[in-house]
């Protein structure tokens, strides 16, 4: 499978009459936008804004992100199974907008009212500090602003969000289809020089049977049940990895993160150079009985063996301690089948850094890389306007937590903040010991 991603930079965007790029900037005619959405007859209303860095500008009922993509050449389309039919994406040429995302925000009342299958939503600043803490506040984002109707299930509400989301990102990249881009990179896992060492990537990501939707899907499928998948790394550039539209909040990544992961990417830039990259294990993590644990930790280090894996890279994608179980115990997996197996996480420790940094361990995870505190909190500056809501109202990131987004904010977890946990390093965060 070979790949081509070209790339269309976003310098400005601004609304006019036809939806057009052209040498950075992207025009946008509202009108047409919106009515690739309100077709739809679950969605009450739709509104679109535009929210640039550095602006005094804070977004709320964040429920996703992705970013503008299109398939110009090979089978599929960007986002398979939601856009289109379902075929093995990840080949021929696709089209992006770079430093540009869809950002969609929500307002519905839910048939699940709390609990852990429940909805719930983040915010992202575009200045100050907050805007550090998040992606998202340092890319330009199309705000797509809908409410939907009363009555609908979470499935039904989830579908709605996502197709419009996708819908209008997919138009978005349509600009570029007859361009030239500025930049192009090709994607391939071509024959290598044996002596290489062989890597696979073991994506973990928390899931619970009794979730409405699911954190990951897969296709549009939302995996539940699964034991490990072995997929190939240009799925997940065309969009074949997508997240509950329900669930905006920094606990698990969005789709946008998805589409630039940036271990998928690392190693498919380094395939052929320092490594082998043999591919990826998606691993359904949180099994709810400890044997389950076992026998998913053990599938995903016997997959890797099977590949004849060298070394395994692990990242965590929840703050779950339930989930940490079934992910140190696949690194011990792994490592007592004699692969060498490197932890990318986030840790714990406390405000100070000083108190336990994992939830739970093993001797044999030895090669552990942070990637930031789940601990620490921020102070958000109040902002001079807010996307998502109307002057004054309350918002509920979370079922029950009621915060004004008008003002000046002392956020204690920055799962409050889309984007706000870094699971996979694309934010590269650092410290320095005194």
């Amino acid at each position: 499978m070979r790949l081509e991603l070209a790339n269309f930079p976003v310098k400005d965007v601004r609304f006019g009459k036809q939806t057009s790029y052209k040498s950075g900037g992207l025009q946008v005619n509202k009108k047409e936008l919106l009515a690739l959405v309100l077709g739809d007859k679950k969605i009450a209303s739709a509104d679109l804004d535009v929210a640039f860095p550095g602006e005094q500008t804070r977004i709320v009922r964040i429920r996703d992100v992705v970013e503008p993509r299109v398939k110009v050449s090979g089978p599929g389309c960007v986002f398979p199974g939601i856009l289109g039919p379902i075929e093995t994406v990840g080949e021929g040429r696709t089209h992006r907008l770079s430093n540009v995302g869809v950002m969609v925000s929500v307002d519905y009342n839910p048939m699940v009212k709390s609990g852990s299958g429940g909805q719930n939503s983040g915010i992202v600043d575009m200045w100050g500090p907050g805007a550090k803490l998040s992606p998202f506040g340092n890319i330009i984002n199309v705000v797509l602003v809908l409410k939907l109707i009363d009555g609908l299930s979470e499935l039904d509400a989830h579908t709605a969000i996502r197709l419009a989301q996708c819908r209008v990102a997919q138009r978005l990249a349509e600009t570029t289809k007859q361009m030239t881009p500025e930049g192009m990179e090709v994607f391939e896992l071509f024959d290598v020089d044996p002596s290489l060492p062989r890597v696979v990537y073991d994506l973990t990501f928390s899931t619970t049977w009794h979730e409405p939707v699911m954190a990951l899907l897969y296709y549009g499928l939302p995996i539940r049940e699964s034991l490990a998948t072995f997929v190939h790394p240009n799925e997940f550039i065309d969009g074949a990895l997508t997240v509950d539209a329900r669930r905006g909040s920094g606990e698990v990544p969005r789709t946008w993160e998805w589409m630039n992961n940036p271990v998928v990417l690392g190693l498919l830039r380094e395939h052929g150079k320092q490594l082998n990259f043999l591919g990826v294990i998606l691993q359904r993590t949180r099994f709810e009985v400890e044997q389950c644990k076992h026998i998913g930790a053990q599938v995903a280090s016997q997959m890797a063996s099977l590949l004849h894996a060298d070394a395994v890279i692990v990242t965590k994608t929840s703050p779950s301690g339930n989930n940490s179980m079934d992910v140190i115990f696949t690194v011990q997996a792994c490592e007592n089948k004699g692969i060498k197996t490197v932890f990318i996480t986030p840790e714990y420790g406390g405000a100070e850094g000083t108190e336990q940094a994992l939830w739970f361990y093993a001797p044999e995870a030895d090669a552990v890389i942070s990637t930031g505190s789940l601990d620490r909190g921020a102070k958000l500056s109040a902002p001079t306007k807010v996307i998502g809501c109307e002057k004054g109202e309350l918002v509920a990131p979370y079922p029950a937590e009621l915060i004004s987004p008008w003002s000046k904010l002392d956020v204690e977890r920055r799962t409050f903040i889309s984007g706000g946990i870094d699971y996979l390093g694309l934010m590269r965060h650092t410290c320095k010991a005194s």
